[in-house]
């Protein structure tokens, strides 16, 4: 998957991140590091175990981790066949300071998450059906049809059409503005590839869980330049530590100014925590701000269009 990055942007990480990683307490331990036994025949994997008492109850880091890494595993099937409404404004801020000139989009489109034979891998798809209220195609429940069929590879090329419709291109192009990109990277089939540590705590809609911080490492990362080259991805995730839900995670890059921070929260018929929230924000080299806010709602499956969201 490409992130087609604008023009080179400098080293750093997003101007918000303090405001949206939450607290860092507890930054001074120790990394759980994981290797995949299949590729290192040469020796077993070395696991840290860190305790931490919350509240009454203690709890171990490898034990979290291992919580979370289920939950993962069942992700993507649990929420297959489900189809969500994305509102999605988009604005790009250009200029001097003393005179920004804003411009902004609403995109309305179908957002779904399914689990694609090739790998394995779950994948989220967007197909835009109307720009600032003017409709781009009939509202059709295309991507529906195209999953439910069985027709991803199409489901896939259509995804990748809408990303035409992102406010800002110019400046920085993107395809991975999808809620559910950063648990890829989470996700245990990719563990070879990232260091893994807690970083603090925080609390969401108050539900407290652990800050869990998911570094690329490989130069096989999921993210690439234009040009092929690794572009490192840095996940922070807010972790329910007793069941290894995921409430929020923060997405950001070595080689990017910029983050994609999403929120996860429980919605009726659905039996899992699903994205509520999306926010992305991006600064290039001359000082440009591409950023976006998305939500979601009537989710539904796919064996049907009624609505199960109030």
């Amino acid at each position: 998957m490409l992130f087609n990055g604008q023009r080179r942007s400098e080293v750093g990480y997003a101007r918000n991140c303090q405001d949206v990683c939450g607290s860092q307490e507890g930054s001074t331990n120790e990394p759980l590091r994981y290797r995949d036994d299949v590729r290192l025949m040469a020796g077993a994997a070395t696991l840290v175990l860190l305790t931490v008492s919350v509240g009454a109850q203690t709890f171990r880091l490898g034990d979290v981790v291992a919580r979370l890494d289920g939950y993962l595993q069942g992700y993507g099937d649990r929420l297959a066949n489900i189809v969500a409404e994305e509102t999605y404004r988009q604005w790009v801020e250009q200029g001097p300071t003393t005179g920004r000139l804003t411009t902004s989009r609403m995109l309305r489109s179908d957002f779904a998450l399914t689990l694609t034979s090739e790998r394995n891998r779950w994948v989220g798809y967007r197909d835009t059906f109307e720009v600032d209220g003017v409709p781009v195609r009939e509202r059709e429940e295309r991507l529906e049809r195209l999953l439910s069929s069985g027709e991803v590879r199409q489901a896939a090329r259509v995804a990748e059409e809408n990303a035409r419709f992102n406010l800002g291109e110019g400046l920085i192009s993107r395809n991975i503005n999808i809620p559910t990109f950063a648990l890829e990277i989470m996700h245990p089939r990719f563990r070879d590839r990232v260091k893994v540590r807690r970083t603090g705590t925080d609390v969401l809609d108050g539900r407290p869980g652990w800050l869990i911080e998911f570094r690329e490492q490989n130069l096989l990362t999921l993210v690439r330049t234009p040009e092929g080259d690794a572009q490192p991805s840095r996940v922070v995730a807010l972790v329910d530590a007793q069941t290894g839900e995921v409430l929020r995670t923060v997405l950001t890059w070595e080689r990017v100014k910029g983050s994609i921070a999403v929120s996860y929260g429980y919605v009726p018929g659905i039996p899992v925590l699903v994205p509520i929230r999306m926010a992305e924000r991006y600064v290039t080299r001359s000082d440009e701000l591409v950023a976006g806010e998305a939500t979601y709602t009537n989710f539904r499956h796919f064996e049907t269009s009624a609505r199960i969201i109030p």
